[in-house]
């Protein structure tokens, strides 16, 4: 038993600065290093990069779909108006929404464009044509997102 305090009142005695044993308790309580902080930052900037980069494509894919599913929303309401009492075409989007067919939000596109409506269509001579722009918002690129072909 009396070993044991002896040992113990060792162990509590505090290390001299000097010391060997001591240097090596300052070493341990410094810190990072800067290369080692910069090396961290360096991997999650590329972690950050490689995720951003995915979910930009996968933006441009989502407001694809969406003007998508805007020209079919579009192309029905002008089935259910054309279907009613009126059975003419509509004058064009606004007559649409005010007839509550369409939201104000559904007559543009993802981009912030105005869907182009023609009733009757010429690609559709009993229905309608509905195109947007896409995403490059220009008239007859390969990006434009008709109603004809994706029906």
């Amino acid at each position: 038993m009396k070993r044991i305090r002896e040992w113990l009142s060792l162990e509590r005695r505090a290390v001299p600065a000097t010391s060997r044993l001591g240097r090596g308790l300052r070493a341990v309580q410094r810190g990072f290093t800067l290369l080692e902080i910069m090396i961290v930052l360096a991997i999650m900037g590329l972690i950050v990069t490689g995720v951003s980069i995915k979910v930009f494509s996968q933006l441009k894919k989502a407001k694809v779909q969406a003007a998508r599913l805007g020209v079919k929303k579009i192309v029905d309401a002008s089935g259910r108006f054309m279907a009613g009492p009126g059975s003419g075409c509509p004058k064009g989007l606004e007559e649409l929404v005010s007839q509550g067919e369409l939201s104000k939000n559904d007559v543009k596109d993802p981009w912030g464009v105005p869907y182009i409506y023609r009733c009757p269509g010429t690609q559709d001579p009993e229905g309608v044509d509905v195109v947007s722009w896409g995403p490059d918002k220009v008239d007859g690129s390969p990006d434009d997102i008709r109603s004809w072909e994706i029906q």
